[in-house]
């Protein structure tokens, strides 16, 4: 019996890696080795759109909104130096 369970054991792990190995691949899950899908998704990113500003908008109505709203303006919250947090606009 002593021989035999290390033997089984490893079996078991053979199928179950077998089965998951497959799954993890197509998932990505795998670090350093993209999938195709990953390529192909990859080949239609278009990478020289970084000079053109963020987009506020939520929703994707076409023409996008790349100039931050009045009511957005002075919210960002930001951690001070000594502890503690404060708007941007309470930093005066």
């Amino acid at each position: 019996m002593d021989k035999v369970m290390p033997v089984v054991g490893g079996l078991v792990g053979m199928w179950a890696a077998s089965k998951m190995i497959p799954v993890m691949y197509r998932w990505e899950l795998i670090p350093g080795i993209a999938s195709p899908e990953w390529h192909a998704k990859a080949a239609t990113i278009k990478y020289n759109h970084y000079t053109e500003g963020i987009v506020y908008s939520p929703y994707d109505t076409g023409e996008p909104i790349t100039e931050m709203p009045a009511q957005c303006a002075g919210k960002m919250y930001l951690r001070q130096k000594g502890g503690g947090w404060k708007f941007q606009s309470e930093m005066e």
